[in-house]
């Protein structure tokens, strides 16, 4: 482990099972689907139908924010598989870190650490709503910095270096693609079609949101079950 990551670690977990209540809460805040995606859509459908605006412009860039999402997940994940494999916090031998109360060793076992996933998921949202609107990506910064880079670093699945290469590649992803991808909504005319056959958008833009809430689990076991059926 390298300096800046036992200097960080030290101090979070200095409050390692000092209290059950501190413990419980924060495995909540990093397992919650709610506390980790509910902000999400709250943040866009507040930018959507924000007044005092080029609509078209702000609208054009959530929608591409949804299809760098699952750019993000996919290069997080196979960033995790290719990169050389690191343990996590919880299954390294040798550190000196105390397990918080909730968290069991078997947690995440055979997941490689390095980067964080999350990161890079989150991270990408982050970026990609400051670009749209500054206070409300200073919001999601500090949503992300607590629910994905304290509470995992705290519970040991991650090394704040995890969280710190997820969270460049993940921002790098957004800063590159977003501009593109809403220019390219823009000009089909993404945001007129919307507002004409909305019985049709607002239903998947729902969707979608759901699926980034939960970081699209179920989308990803129902894409296993369906390969697992013709392999």
């Amino acid at each position: 482990m390298n300096q800046f990551d036992a200097t960080v670690m030290a101090w979070t977990n200095s409050f390692a099972a000092k209290s059950s209540v501190f413990d419980w809460f924060m495995a909540l805040v990093q397992g919650n689907a709610v506390i980790k995606g509910a902000p999400l859509a709250m943040a866009f459908f507040y930018l959507w139908f924000l007044p005092g605006q080029d609509r078209s412009f702000s609208r054009s860039r959530l929608l591409a924010l949804m299809v760098v999402s699952v750019i993000s997940i996919f290069a997080g994940r196979v960033l995790a598989i290719l990169l050389p494999y690191r343990l996590r916090p919880l299954h390294a031998e040798g550190l000196d870190l105390q397990l918080p109360i909730s968290v069991t060793r078997a947690a995440l076992d055979g997941w490689s650490s390095f980067p964080s996933d999350h990161a890079v998921f989150y991270a990408s949202l982050v970026v990609g709503f400051w670009m749209i609107n500054r206070s409300v990506g200073m919001l999601m910064a500090l949503h992300a910095l607590i629910v994905i880079g304290f509470a995992r670093v705290y519970m040991l699945f991650h090394y704040p270096t995890d969280i710190l290469a997820g969270a460049l590649v993940g921002g790098g992803i957004s800063l590159i693609l977003l501009p593109g991808l809403a220019a390219l909504l823009r000009r089909a005319q993404a945001d007129w079609i919307i507002e004409n056959y909305p019985q049709y958008a607002y239903p998947l833009i729902f969707l979608m949101l759901m699926q980034m809430a939960t970081m699209f689990n179920s989308a990803r076991d129902l894409v296993k079950a369906m390969v697992s059926l013709v392999t």
